[in-house]
């Protein structure tokens, strides 16, 4: 019988590895036709130099979570209801707007998705990655911040960098706007990177140039890195720790090796079902039936119920953690005492 506990502690780390651990974090959007639980009790720790991947569906909490660890959700309708994001012994929940003006873009940096958008059109670039160096580093002068600014360039991979620094957004391609991204990013040389969905709306071989790259640079800077994305080949390839998440929960959190190899939960061996593989032929690629659900309208017990091949009576309740190892547990009944229905 599997132990039955909320979060299996992350193998023997002390407490000074962590740099960041997010504990029952709940994010509501009040809107005219109800509560949105945008974010529904996620709990997960990052430690330092780690890659931890947040995968799921769109709609399944990914972002929300992301957002609220920068304090960036519009209020209204959004609001922190519960929980606790601590960082450097500061909980940010409860953290001063002034406190988290020192934090954000400077400690804890992110990469957006969609750089087509997230990039102001009518400013540079080397003007749009200068401004969080001249809010955070006042002291550095006018000369010292554009050579800085080139400095960066270079450092993501961008060739000619005095001439791009005085070039506009439309100016560049699309790899060329998420490559400036990260270097807005990292400007700063925060401790903790959240990466958005940085390959969203690239083609193969830049999605392979950009990942390679933060890989390098975390190498190179010590940081820590939260991966959101929807691929799980993305996954494979970057990732430490995995934490599963589907209507605004994780359903399962566990290293990168347990994730793939030690699926437990009908959710993720879905997700994996559906990756074409090059080793089998298949006439059509499986895909998970119906549709994420509405988050005004979420199913009792477990999110997945309507859609999960395995549903049981006691899928109606709240699922337990079940505890496979000190670093994995899904939240599914089909692992609890009894297993599945008689």
């Amino acid at each position: 019988m599997r132990s039955t506990r909320a979060l299996p502690s992350k193998g023997k780390i002390l407490s000074s590895d962590l740099i960041l651990e997010v504990k029952d974090l709940q994010t509501v959007f009040i809107t005219e036709e109800g509560v949105v639980k945008g974010c529904n009790g996620v709990s997960y720790s990052l430690k330092k130099g780690e890659t931890l991947a947040v995968v799921g569906e769109s709609g399944s909490g990914k972002s929300v979570t992301a957002m609220s660890i920068l304090r960036l959700i519009p209020e209204p309708p959004g609001k922190i209801v519960g929980g606790q994001i601590l960082f450097d012994g500061i909980d940010l929940v409860q953290a001063t707007e002034k406190q988290m003006r020192k934090i954000r873009g400077n400690q804890i940096a992110m990469i957006f998705q969609e750089p087509m958008t997230s990039l102001n059109p009518v400013l540079t670039v080397g003007r749009q990655i200068g401004e969080s160096l001249q809010l955070h580093q006042p002291e550095l002068g006018k000369a010292a911040t554009r050579a800085r600014v080139i400095e960066l360039l270079e450092l993501v991979g961008i060739p000619s960098a005095e001439q791009r620094i005085n070039e506009f957004p439309h100016q560049l391609s699309g790899g060329m706007k998420q490559r400036v991204m990260i270097a807005m990013a990292l400007a700063c040389n925060p401790r903790v990177l959240i990466a958005d969905e940085p390959t969203s709306a690239l083609d193969v071989t830049i999605q392979a140039q950009i990942l390679n790259l933060i890989r390098k640079l975390q190498q190179q800077l010590g940081m820590s890195v939260i991966m959101i994305t929807h691929d799980l080949a993305v996954v494979a390839e970057t990732a430490d720790s995995v934490a599963v998440m589907y209507g605004g929960r994780i359903v399962e959190y566990g290293s990168v090796d347990e994730i793939f190899h030690q699926a437990k939960h009908p959710y993720l061996e879905g997700l994996k079902r559906s990756m074409p593989r090059l080793d089998v032929e298949e006439e059509e690629l499986y895909t998970i039936e119906g549709m994420v659900p509405n988050p005004l309208k979420l199913p009792s017990g477990c999110p997945f119920r309507p859609r999960c091949p395995q549903v049981m009576d006691r899928c109606c309740e709240e699922p337990p953690a079940i505890s496979f190892s000190e670093t994995h547990y899904a939240r599914c009944w089909l692992y609890a005492e009894g297993g599945t229905d008689a």
